[in-house]
């Protein structure tokens, strides 16, 4: 399996616009549920939205998410914003209160995966197992 760090790319224009979200950071959030309407307005022939993604170490299952998140790029052709997505409507069930304690903290990461599977409706189980997804990741 060979994964593109491209692999989170809508539109097609030449005026490039890159967005580096964290996806359970609120501030992401907010900024994620505009894309769509931003490459409306602008239109896809005239604008191509990047999404890379990021995953600071003070948001406990955010590498889990982003690995996800790439899989399901791979998993799902064209890729489909759909983990994203699922995310950000479920915010408070990948995130940890003060980054730090909550609920969460019993969650383990398959059941994070779990999770993610059921909200997004997609199975990216097959290519997070693939090793070399880590190269999309870095």
């Amino acid at each position: 399996m060979s994964q593109p760090a491209d692999s989170l790319v809508w539109g097609h224009g030449p005026a490039i616009f890159e967005v580096f979200p964290e996806p359970t950071c609120p501030f992401s959030v907010r900024a994620f549920n505009k894309s769509d309407a931003l490459l409306a307005h602008v239109g896809e022939a005239q604008m191509t939205l990047k999404i890379r993604l990021q995953s600071p170490p003070w948001r406990l299952f955010s590498g889990l998410i982003v690995r996800y998140t790439l899989a399901a790029a791979v998993t799902v052709k064209p890729p489909r914003s759909a983990v994203i997505q699922a995310v950000a409507d479920h915010r408070e069930e990948f995130a940890f209160t003060d980054h730090c304690t909550g609920p969460n903290r019993d969650a383990t990461p398959n059941q994070i995966l779990q999770r993610l599977k059921a909200y997004s409706g997609v199975d990216a189980f097959a290519a997070f197992d693939q090793p070399d997804l880590q190269n999309a990741i870095k």
